[in-house]
């Protein structure tokens, strides 16, 4: 009895020297760690009146600086500011259509997925607790972004980017692994053509293997006008849903439809966005789908379907399981009240008034041609040649891009939505018209006076 209570008490003293030493051993590991906020402000970049401006056809050396520290990113988000006051700027002025981020390491290993990107919806990146996105001092980052001046003056601004950085602690690292419907196309877009029954819905997909095993702990979406919603699915598990990213639309009232002139569909105001401690377990090698959900019955030009998720390195995922999905996964959704349904769709095409300032337009001025075959069109000095042309059911035209300043051609109405790609130095796009019907496009880069019609007769 007696050396029992002798050993109980030496293991009682033993385990509370063990725990205090655990407890002082944490303590101390947590006690290094810092979190700070890093704010970066690139410009100013001069944006021209009604135009567009991208991220390699702006004058000036705007790449993104890195924050030079060892550390993790666990919250990032973007913005145009004002030069001068450094607050953000309304949309009736600039407008940030799209960003993305990309971290192009070191030139051994380059890192060529996106870790983080945001679009008129303003997402966020928002890892959850005890994971982050790891950098390195020196490494150098990458971007693309568009920028569109509602306004018939040019105007300044810069791109403001903060970060969330995690020092001097040990996170579970993620991997980006982003999805894009487009299946690479140029400028990341693909065309809904429409004229389908009302309810009819147009379907994209792409597919990605999982370079490790690990678990999706996060993931954001973004779409365009016209989209219903984006799908990530698991095919090794009879193709479950594991994220679905879905829109919220602005109401009447937004900004968005109140902006003139409407250089773009309006797109969401938010996207869904998920998180999750625990994560979806993936195995490596296991294909991944992402699928695009659009409203068919319109035509929508240049949509986008993009889905960037985080992927949590984890060697005891073994092999592919379809066991429930975890019970933590939270839905980020915005706290802005809007609409479910996808808007009815709104364009129209702007000329130049006698005052400088963009009018809406039924087409551009000028007598109309008659072709009675195939037609061509140059596309230079930012103007359409043949701005007015009427061709015969099934005749094609070949519009020309002789210049050496990017322009294109987007469907603004018509019986079926197609777009070119953004052209230059002799670039040549061709579209066979199948559809009778009234088309009016416009230069997605130069929308205001850049502007055609096309009537196809029956």
């Amino acid at each position: 009895m007696g050396t029992g209570r002798v050993v109980s008490r030496t293991s009682h003293v033993l385990l509370t020297l063990v725990g205090l030493l655990i407890f002082t051993s944490l303590f101390a590991a947590g006690a290094g760690a810092k979190t700070q906020v890093i704010t970066k402000k690139i410009g100013p970049i001069t944006v021209a009146p009604y135009q567009v401006a991208l991220t390699n056809q702006t004058p000036g050396n705007f790449r993104p600086v890195a924050p030079d520290v060892e550390g993790y990113i666990t919250k990032m988000s973007a913005d145009v500011v004002d030069v001068k006051t450094g607050k953000p700027v309304p949309i009736r002025r600039i407008m940030l259509h799209h960003i993305v981020f990309f971290n192009l390491g070191s030139p051994e290993a380059r890192k060529v997925d996106p870790f983080y990107g945001d679009g008129e919806e303003r997402a966020k990146m928002i890892l959850p607790e005890g994971y982050g996105y790891p950098i390195h001092p020196g490494e150098q980052w990458g971007w693309v972004w568009m920028l569109m001046n509602h306004q018939s003056l040019a105007d300044q601004v810069s791109i403001r980017y903060r970060m969330t950085v995690v020092t001097d602690e040990q996170l579970k690292p993620v991997i980006p692994l982003a999805f894009d419907t487009s299946n690479r196309r140029s400028g990341l877009v693909f065309d809904v053509p429409g004229g389908g029954k009302p309810g009819s819905v147009d379907l994209r997909q792409m597919s990605r293997i999982a370079p490790v095993s690990g678990r999706l702990i996060a993931g954001l979406g973004h779409v365009h006008g016209g989209a219903k919603s984006l799908n990530l699915k698991q095919p090794a598990c009879g193709g479950r849903s594991l994220y679905r990213s879905s829109p919220t639309w602005g109401r009447k009232n937004h900004p968005f439809y109140k902006v003139r002139p409407v250089l773009h569909e309006p797109g969401p105001i938010n996207m869904s966005q998920f998180r999750s401690v625990r994560g979806i377990a993936i195995a490596e090698g296991e294909q991944l789908k992402l699928v695009s959900r659009y409203d068919n019955e319109y035509p929508h030009s240049r949509a986008m379907g993009l889905m960037l998720t985080y992927l949590a390195p984890d060697p005891a995922v073994k092999k592919t399981t379809c066991r429930k999905l975890p019970r933590d996964i939270e839905v980020l959704k915005t706290k802005h009240k809007g609409r479910k349904k996808v808007p009815p769709r709104q364009i129209s095409i702007y000329d130049w008034s006698k005052k400088g300032k963009a009018i809406e337009a039924p087409g551009p001025r000028g007598e109309t041609e008659f072709a009675t075959g195939d037609a061509t069109v140059v596309a230079d000095n930012l103007s359409f040649t043949a701005g007015n042309i009427s061709l015969p059911r099934g005749a094609s035209i070949t519009w020309s891009f002789p210049g050496e300043v990017l322009h294109n051609v987007t469907l603004a109405n018509g019986p079926e939505g197609f777009s070119s790609d953004r052209l230059r130095s002799g670039g040549t796009f061709t579209k066979k018209f199948t559809k009778p019907g009234t088309y009016t496009f416009f230069c997605e880069l130069h929308p205001v006076g850049m502007i055609e019609r096309v009537i196809v007769r029956r």
